[in-house]
């Protein structure tokens, strides 16, 4: 497993947690990196994608309600909704990764950790956000 994927299935629980039970995201982190033992590589991904999805959570809020077919984010499972929130803080402010690239890991952690559609569901949305800011850059 690369240290990104690890941080990013670290930054699930994380998020996932906060949503679920609202611990404190730094006891969070603590208690994850001490269960898991990631490289310091996979540490300071995990922190800067719960930081990002945390501070920018209103802008990646309003993406993911447009882009729910049939679907209110408050509906969605915790897992799917942390999964989407990490993806679309990948795709709409981390220039170093490529967008296709945050797309295909939350697939494949959808597949790992939500059920039978979840990846298929997963790929629709991040693929609208991803074109709709894709249109947005316009053209280099």
């Amino acid at each position: 497993m690369t240290h990104r994927r690890l941080a990013r299935e670290c930054a699930l629980e994380v998020l996932y947690r906060l949503d679920l039970v609202g611990d404190e995201p730094e006891q969070t982190i603590a208690e994850i990196l001490l269960r898991k033992n990631p490289s310091e590589e996979a540490e300071t991904y995990l922190r800067r994608l719960v930081e990002s999805a945390q501070g920018n959570e209103k802008e990646i809020d309003v993406s993911l309600r447009k882009h729910l077919k049939r679907w209110r984010l408050e509906r969605l499972t915790v897992m799917d909704r942390a999964i989407l929130r990490l993806a679309v803080a990948e795709i709409l402010f981390f220039d170093d990764v490529p967008p296709k690239v945050s797309i295909n890991e939350a697939v494949e952690v959808a597949k790992k950790y939500g059920d039978d559609e979840a990846g298929k569901f997963v790929n629709g949305v991040l693929d609208s956000i991803f074109r709709e800011a894709e249109a947005a850059r316009g053209p280099e």
